[in-house]
């Protein structure tokens, strides 16, 4: 893979929705502490919005003032801390494209899930991509030998027991502990542009189900989802006839939502299946219901027509139009790609990555 020299931040703050932007608390109720946190707000903000800063300081006071418990303040605080921690150790490798690997910790060097795992890791690294464990033993460790240190992260959880450093990231810059496992998924979702899980327990499932709800309910930009099954064995084949039989066939999710999952059992089709996602797509943005999807290269205009035409589910006023660049682009550094540009029908995610693979597929 030939990694883009410039990526887009994964949105994770549901762009995608109406809502009301943060307020400015109009007083503390103490003038001096009102100027003195404006004041604040604009000497420290560097480049980011001032605003922003004065809501962050604002919100932490103001928690600090309320009848809520020490240890109410206490998560916040760790919370943050650990959000400042990660964002830190990712920012020096902002533009390399990551992929997220989780597994069972469990699962030892002869296993063939092992085996498997450290086999894609090596291949997705040799491309070019980073790795994301959480760190530990069992299948974590192969993804990161796999990877080597140097192309990999761990981003370990506090624990009383199992999930100790594996010897591959303990004592590298790219490890970090976690004490909460929501900072911790939602920096794996933050930072990754794919996820492949392999066998796993309670805590693998939990990562899959959270990332595709996200990705469902458009909560956080697509990306692929794979689930790998070593060679002679089908445990996510199992996983999902359960989805299908007890969601599917019941109504409770609907056919296109299993086109978020793909099902691999060999190490090179599941790398394949990641590069052509970002063959032509880049990335995408929205403004109000204005969806926006940047291309590497970009479409035949002969190619706009049938687009329009088998996607009028989620483009009902079949108003796709291609532009060579966008200098309104909310990140202008991306702002000379080719993009299309449609009104969307909010509400299918798994259609706009049936679109998605449509666009890559196109010569």
């Amino acid at each position: 893979m030939s990694n883009p020299e410039l990526l887009a931040v994964r949105d994770i703050n549901s762009r995608a929705e109406t809502h009301t932007s943060f307020s400015i608390p109009v007083s503390t109720g103490n003038p001096v502490l009102d100027a003195n946190l404006y004041d604040l707000s604009r000497r420290f903000c560097g480049e980011h919005s001032p605003d922003t800063v004065l809501q962050m300081l604002a919100t932490t006071l103001n928690a600090a003032a309320s009848s809520l418990g020490e240890h109410d303040l206490e998560i916040m605080n760790r919370a943050m801390e650990e959000m400042y921690r990660a964002d830190k150790m990712f920012l020096p490798y902002e533009n390399r494209r990551k992929i997220a690997c989780f597994g069972s910790a469990r699962i030892r060097e002869s296993d063939p899930s092992y085996i498997q795992a450290r086999a894609f890791a090596d291949l997705a690294s040799s491309q070019g991509y980073m790795i994301i464990t959480g760190g530990g033993p069992g299948l974590m460790q192969a993804c990161n030998e796999g990877a080597t240190e140097a192309h990999s992260f761990g981003l370990n959880i506090t624990l009383p027991f199992e999930q100790h450093p594996n010897p591959i990231m303990s004592g590298s810059e790219k490890m970090m502990n976690f004490y909460y496992f929501f900072t911790r998924k939602l920096n794996f979702l933050k930072q990754s542009d794919a996820l492949v899980a392999f066998p796993g327990g309670f805590g693998t499932m939990d990562e899959i189900f959270e990332a595709i709800t996200l990705i469902q309910t458009g909560k956080c930009t697509i990306f692929p989802v794979v689930l790998m099954d070593p060679p002679g064995e089908s445990f996510w084949q199992r996983w999902i006839r359960f989805i299908e039989k007890e969601l599917l066939e019941a109504g409770l999710i609907s056919p296109e939502d299993m086109k978020l999952l793909y099902v691999s059992k060999d190490a090179e089709d599941a790398y394949r299946h990641i590069a052509q996602f970002y063959s032509r797509y880049h990335s995408y943005y929205f403004d109000g219901d204005s969806l926006s999807i940047r291309l590497s290269h970009p479409l035949a205009e002969a190619s706009l027509p049938w687009l329009r035409e088998d996607f009028k589910d989620i483009m009902p006023l079949k108003d796709m139009v291609q532009l060579e660049s966008d200098p309104t682009d909310p990140d202008e550094r991306l702002g000379f790609l080719s993009r299309v540009k449609f009104t969307f029908k909010r509400g299918n995610y798994a259609r706009l990555r049936e679109l998605i693979d449509a666009i890559n597929d196109l010569d």
